[in-house]
């Protein structure tokens, strides 16, 4: 029975690992790229991945984009549960004519506007919305969203990679 008892405790490790690498994400953890853009009042901001005070999710969006309508409010939420000293938010607008910052203020999302961001959408390789990376406080993508994540599964990965707590299910509107 000792033969047995050895294999079961390889294949245990091996499911084990397996299920590490399954539950990893699909890319390695890569440079986030600098950028510039305009915010609500036409004002500049930097991004710059070197020199972050904390971890920045990037939200490439657009007002007539219903995905990114239905993901907003849970990234609000994890705004919201890990407060405005530890996690900026930008909504980067892309391919609209709309108008975000109305939309972000009838959506009460208090995420930093960043208009006009087709050049930034392109220099990260999105191309549809909602593209969403979470940098890590060292300047590095972190998470990127998958095209089938709905919201919830997106706000558990992002609540488990910023250490909060779970989400209640509550929504605040």
């Amino acid at each position: 029975g000792g033969q047995f008892g050895i294999g079961k405790v390889d294949l245990l490790a091996s499911f084990a690992l397996f299920l590490c690498l399954a539950a990893a994400p699909a890319f390695a953890a890569r440079p986030a790229l600098a950028w510039q853009g305009r915010g609500a009042d036409g004002h500049e901001i930097r991004f710059d991945p070197q020199h972050l005070r904390h971890p920045a999710l990037l939200l490439f969006w657009a007002t007539w984009c219903p995905y990114c309508e239905a993901l907003m409010p849970s990234l609000q939420d994890v705004y919201n549960a890990a407060g405005r000293d530890k996690l900026d938010v930008y909504a980067i607008d892309i391919k609209d004519d709309g108008h975000p910052a109305a939309t972000l203020r009838e959506r009460h999302l208090t995420f930093t506007l960043v208009r006009d961001g087709d050049a930034i959408a392109d220099a990260y390789g999105v191309e549809g919305t909602p593209g969403l990376f979470l940098v890590g406080k060292k300047g590095d993508i972190v998470y990127q969203r998958s095209g089938g994540d709905e919201p919830a599964q997106v706000e558990a990965k992002l609540r488990a990679l910023l250490h909060l707590p779970a989400s209640s299910g509550k929504r605040r509107h």
